[in-house]
């Protein structure tokens, strides 16, 4: 299996041999390797990924941005309210380990005090904030090819930096919280298996 895999992933023009090697190891592992069978599904593994062309990696990393991107936005308004929340001194539930309680407990740790003020505002109107900084720096880098002082302008990329700030802050925090979460199924694991011998 580990070779066919190699021969499969071969280049055809620099390995030609071991390239077409791999259609006679693959007849011969469909015999070994029947429906339903853990090998099989390393099979289908490598074929799919043996199948896929550069357009295809090209649309599968523009999903997983999108869904980043739309699980950050959920995200953001989530710690907004929350954060709205606790302003209000509203007393925050203990997340324990419900993984979503403890990211947004994380988050809303984050994002506390005047320092973060900046990037509290721009989670709360998001939208808005990708939208003028786009249009900002779009502004920004035609000014300066315009008025003579660049040929090229990347300067209006810095405006970038607060609103990557604040998705970043988001980021961590889900880090931050996942890695609560297990902390304390360790240590609740940890407790029952220093009672079990107590017990019995």
């Amino acid at each position: 299996m580990s070779y066919w895999e190699l021969c499969l992933r071969s280049d055809s023009f620099d390995h030609p041999h071991r390239a077409k090697r791999a259609v006679t190891l693959q007849q011969r592992i469909d015999e070994l390797a029947p429906p339903g069978s853990p090998e099989r599904g390393r099979v289908d593994a490598a074929v799919g990924w043996a199948g896929r062309g550069y357009w295809d990696d090209v649309v599968a990393s523009a999903a997983r941005g999108q869904a980043e991107q739309e699980v950050l936005a959920e995200q953001s308004v989530l710690v907004t309210d929350a954060l709205r929340r606790a302003a209000r001194g509203e007393v925050r539930e203990d997340a324990r380990e419900d993984l979503h309680a403890a990211e947004l407990a994380a988050a809303v740790e984050l994002l506390q005090g005047p320092r973060n003020a900046p990037l509290r505002l721009l989670l709360a109107h998001r939208v808005g904030a990708y939208v003028l900084t786009f249009l900002a720096s779009f502004i920004l880098n035609k000014a300066l090819v315009w008025s003579g002082v660049l040929r090229f302008s990347m300067w209006g990329w810095l405006l970038w930096i607060p609103l990557l700030a604040a998705e970043a802050k988001l980021r961590q925090a889900r880090r931050l919280g996942q890695q609560r979460v297990i902390a304390r199924m360790q240590a609740r694991h940890e407790e029952a298996r220093d009672r079990a011998p107590s017990a019995g």
